[in-house]
């Protein structure tokens, strides 16, 4: 990246990428990032200045939506990208991430350490602890059992069942829930005829939804972005994952 990041505390990282602007859409790899920004290694037709999205795979699993300007350009290597419109959650992802790959940030222990602390916090305040749902949707049993339990430790109460349909039925009369997680492939409703469902009713729009499936096509994590999914985890997936997810998720809830 230019000199100005690197005295931002720049960092190598590997992260696979999504990118689509005017020039349409392009795989590609994320080398080097600080807070601000990131380069993206591409041959894509980029444009300086313009506003590119971009999805990012973590090293813990999920994959992030993102959107930044192209600052500048070092054709035919690649481009650097100024993060634009990151949401409070979007911002301690990346620090995760940043520090994680041996970056300095100031004063991120303290916000990281009262974001994965949800069982403490919910001690001290019932009333928050009513609140914190999360609808899981899985057609394999132990899946749902895996969800369940880990989700469960993170001091969330989870509704959980085994396909589609029931999903659409425990969302017709309830909209309180913190997060859904839906499988992508089910019986009788797909995860994203459900996404679909609840974007356009106005108590459940405001639920953030994350994907999970197994299934190794692109197109799929990318059409249920599309749908309005927030963060997409490919399985076969680990607590750890399943736990970023959630926090990826929840950061969203008022966003």
């Amino acid at each position: 990246m230019e000199n100005t990041s690197k005295e931002q505390n720049e960092v190598n990282v590997s992260m696979e990428v999504v990118w689509q602007g005017t020039a349409g859409k392009h795989d590609a790899r994320m080398s080097e990032m600080n807070l601000d920004g990131c380069f993206i290694d591409s041959m894509g037709q980029e444009v300086l200045g313009e506003t590119i999205y971009f999805k990012a795979h973590l090293p813990s699993g999920p994959w992030v939506s993102l959107q930044g300007e192209v600052i500048y350009q070092e054709y035919p290597i690649g481009f650097g990208v100024k993060f634009t419109d990151l949401t409070e959650g979007d911002k301690r992802l990346l620090e995760e991430v940043f520090a994680a790959h041996g970056g300095k940030v100031k004063a991120a222990e303290k916000v990281v350490e009262k974001e994965v602390s949800p069982v403490v916090e919910a001690a001290a305040s019932p009333i928050v602890q009513d609140s914190r749902r999360v609808l899981i949707a899985e057609d394999d049993a132990m899946t749902l059992r895996m969800l369940t339990a880990i989700i469960e430790t993170q001091g969330y109460k989870v509704t959980a069942v085994e396909d589609g349909r029931e999903a659409f039925r425990v969302l017709q009369f309830d909209a309180d829930f913190s997060a859904a997680i839906f499988d992508m492939m089910m019986p009788h409703l797909h995860g994203l005829d459900l996404i679909h469902y609840m974007k356009t009713d106005a108590r459940l729009k405001h639920i953030p939804v994350g994907m999970i499936t197994a299934e190794q096509d692109p197109k799929i994590w990318d059409d249920s972005i599309a749908a309005g999914a927030s963060v997409f985890l490919p399985k076969p997936f680990s607590p750890p994952q399943v736990q970023m997810l959630l926090r990826m998720l929840v950061s969203k809830t008022s966003v």
